[in-house]
């Protein structure tokens, strides 16, 4: 009596493992496959978060930096010092014109010093004029940051090629002077906290499979948009592409179910442009780490049969129609080694609420 009747119990990924044979076991047999379903197999959804390191640093190049015991300007040194000293302020997302400062005065810490300066820490807070073409200085710090990625990938053979969208909050951290840390205070943005959002293409090949691990290297290519706290008007063309080069790394639950744990590294920049028609670049790559899942659409339904829970795909006979089917009697979320069958993966003995007795069967 009952509407649906198992005829089949062979494995149908065992059959399949023959490549010759894999399209000609459903034509010679007439199993019937969802051809909607079938396709939508071919995407995997990837959904990771975690943890990162941003390198903020940038090097001043071709500008005079001021110091003193209240601000920090920058100038380019294509400009002809008189007198009178006006620099820029707020160089890494707003640059605005400070006040004028007098440097016809002699300077509390003179070149000759920066050749070989003592440590003093009352002297960060003292007047000071270089030209950083002659000492190549710089700033630099390392900033957490947590990104949220979501990845649409479609699977041919062992390549993938995909779009997604990636979500990063910057904490931004005073960078430090590349050099003259005894005379040179940290630099401090005018933004403590920053978002950028991703839009990128992916490409992705399997190079190597190991029991139920997949390793998967890939490249993501796309725009980065800075946040508010970064002014868009004041940003240089091209600062809006990255290069993100990463490894997947996949825990196979099931055919349909991964964990993901994927180390990459991010390559970005951007330029901030300065009213007096100078510029700098300001260079930000990552280091990260991200863990989530990742899941397939079934190709094939779950068998309608309550009590069917075979793990490999097998063949019915639907009771509506009458044509073999193929199905699985398993979730797609359940944890099982895709290559063998394990419906009872821990001997019931052992379970744990069998343990204490001594008959737990």
């Amino acid at each position: 009596m009952r509407k649906f009747l198992l005829v089949i119990y062979f494995a149908t990924g065992m059959a399949m493992s023959v490549a010759a044979q894999s399209d000609d076991i459903y034509t010679r047999y007439n199993i019937y496959r969802n051809p909607a379903r079938v396709f939508l197999n071919k995407f995997s959804f990837t959904l990771t978060s975690g943890y990162g390191l941003t390198n903020y640093n940038h090097t001043l190049e071709g500008f005079y930096f001021y110091q003193d015991n209240n601000t920090q300007l920058i100038l380019s040194n294509q400009n002809e010092l008189a007198t009178i000293f006006t620099g820029y302020d707020g160089w890494m997302s707003e640059p605005f014109l400070a006040e004028e400062v007098n440097i016809d005065d002699p300077f509390d810490v003179p070149y000759d010093y920066l050749a070989n300066p003592v440590n003093n820490p009352l002297l960060k807070n003292r007047r000071l004029l270089v030209d950083t073409d002659t000492l190549g200085l710089g700033f630099s710090s390392f900033s957490p940051t947590v990104p949220i990625s979501l990845v649409v990938d479609f699977d041919y053979k062992k390549f993938r090629f995909g779009v997604g969208i990636q979500y990063e909050t910057h904490y931004i951290k005073p960078l430090k002077p590349t050099l003259l840390e005894q005379v040179v205070r940290p630099y401090e943005p005018q933004f403590e906290k920053t978002h950028y959002f991703k839009y990128f293409g992916m490409l992705g090949y399997q190079f190597y499979e190991w029991w139920d691990y997949t390793f998967v290297a890939e490249l993501q290519l796309g725009r980065a948009k800075a946040g508010k706290e970064i002014n868009q008007d004041a940003i240089g063309i091209g600062q809006n592409f990255f290069t993100n080069i990463g490894i997947n790394i996949e825990k196979n639950l099931s055919e349909y179910f991964r964990v993901v744990v994927r180390p990459s590294y991010d390559i970005k920049s951007y330029v901030v442009n300065l009213p007096d028609a100078s510029s700098i670049r300001h260079y930000n790559p990552a280091f990260m780490v991200q863990v989530g899942v990742s899941i397939n659409i079934p190709e094939i339904p779950r068998s309608p049969m309550k009590s069917d829970h075979v793990q490999l795909k097998h063949v019915i006979v639907d009771g509506k129609t009458g044509r073999l089917m193929e199905v699985r009697g398993q979730p797609f979320w359940k944890k099982q080694n895709p290559k063998v069958g394990e419906n009872h993966r821990r001997l019931w003995r052992y379970k744990l609420k069998n343990r204490r007795k001594i008959d737990p069967y």
